[in-house]
């Protein structure tokens, strides 16, 4: 169980952190993207918007002249164009933005480097560690783009959403492990009734057995018929666990049942007849009204042993000159099966527990009954196969068990 609760936890915890890491990359890259577009756009626009502001202005190249605002551009990026000379060496600086706080001496460094290393005419490289953009133009000028800003908004962004992933990762975290719990918990249970079921069937195989054993060494000592007589009533009662063993495995298949559309009426009302004898034997009054032509699609064999267990059980736990009430109905759009036996009343917390496998109400009853709690667990099972619902409960002497069909 551990082993399947921690395979449930990871392959959840990995989805949604792959699903988180890929938007959270997503909004990362595309951010970048459009920073570099935007960079790449600007230092291969300059180039143009710079001649043309030449030839507008007609002037001279004088880039030492302060007043010659032709050659300003209003950008939100600080960029430079470094005029070259004939050998495609620095000549000189010319700053395109309106901010004149700058290092000359330490942009001519920059530049000279990008001269002497430079690959490939344009360059705009990492923008999270490199600080300058470059082209080279035809017109034998540098245009060196200050990534500084950028830099420090996208390490911004970046680290905005590594704490973004973070925070989310533990949400995620705390989210996984409640729908793995809430995913297991009904695993767990279902695996926890199976080895008390494993462990009931067990026991109460093992008692017929060690009694037949025990018979048969007696038998073999003093040849006393009664030795005998023990092994053949432990044998039938093991044959009838078996059988209601094999009788509960078959109705907790999942394959489908047949079913055709049946007059329930008269199945349950030929069930009851069955048990006539069995009534008077016991001393017990049956009594019950049955709604003539109720009709459902039902499988009729399941249906008889249905009211085989319960009546068996009214019968069982029948006080002494008892009554049996068994009724069908309709209400509304419902079909209503409910068998009463006057005796012993159900605890409130044993309503839901009696239709568990090997759940004994009385624990102190003896071996003698033939009892082994399989019986309603049977039920239970052939009224939800037929998409109903089982119910318990005591009330003025009575036990009443009700199944409700709902007929929608």
């Amino acid at each position: 169980m551990k082993k399947l609760k921690n395979k449930v936890f990871w392959i959840i915890f990995l989805l949604l952190t792959g699903f988180n890491g890929i938007v959270v990359t997503t909004s990362v890259v595309r951010t970048y993207m459009e920073r570099k577009n935007s960079i790449s756009d600007m230092i291969t626009k300059i180039p143009r918007n710079f001649d043309r502001k030449l030839e507008d202005n007609d002037l001279e190249f004088n880039p030492r002249n302060p007043n010659d605002d032709g050659r300003k551009i209003y950008l939100d990026f600080t960029i430079y164009t470094i005029v070259l000379d004939d050998n495609g060496r620095y000549q000189d600086i010319i700053n395109h933005t309106f901010n004149d706080e700058y290092d000359e001496e330490s942009i001519k460094m920059v530049a000279n480097n990008m001269i002497d290393n430079h690959e490939d005419n344009i360059y705009i490289g990492n923008l999270y560690t490199n600080k300058y953009s470059y082209v080279f133009t035809p017109n034998n000028t540098l245009i060196i783009m200050d990534n500084t800003g950028i830099n420090k908004i996208l390490v911004s962004q970046l680290v905005s959403s590594i704490i973004l992933f973070t925070l989310c990762e533990i949400a995620i975290f705390i989210i996984t492990h409640s729908i793995t719990k809430w995913i297991i918990t009904p695993v767990k249970n279902s695996f926890e009734k199976q080895k008390v079921f494993i462990a009931d069937a067990s026991h109460e195989l093992k008692t017929p057995l060690s009694v037949m054993v025990a018979s048969a060494d007696a038998y073999f000592n003093d040849k006393n018929e009664k030795w005998v007589k023990n092994m053949k009533n432990e044998s039938e009662r093991m044959i009838k666990l078996v059988t209601e063993l094999l009788d509960l495995a078959k109705t907790e298949q999942e394959q489908e049942i047949v079913m055709e559309e049946s007059n329930l009426s008269d199945i349950i009302e030929g069930s009851i007849l069955t048990f006539e004898s069995l009534f008077y034997e016991k001393g017990i009054k049956l009594k019950y009204d049955i709604t003539p032509n109720i009709k459902m699609a039902c499988n009729e064999d399941l249906i008889v042993e249905l009211m085989s267990i319960l009546i068996d059980n009214a019968i069982k736990h029948s006080s002494e000159k008892g009554k049996v009430l068994v009724n069908l109905y309709k209400d509304n759009k419902d079909i209503v099966l409910e068998v009463k036996n006057k005796g012993l009343p159900i605890k409130k917390e044993d309503e839901e527990k009696i239709f568990e496998r090997f759940y004994k109400v009385d624990s102190s009853r003896n071996r003698n009954s033939n009892n082994y709690g399989l019986g309603l667990a049977i039920a239970k099972n052939i009224v939800e196969r037929h998409n109903g619902m089982i119910k318990a409960h005591s009330a003025d002497g009575y036990t009443t068990f009700k199944i409700t069909w709902n007929q929608k």
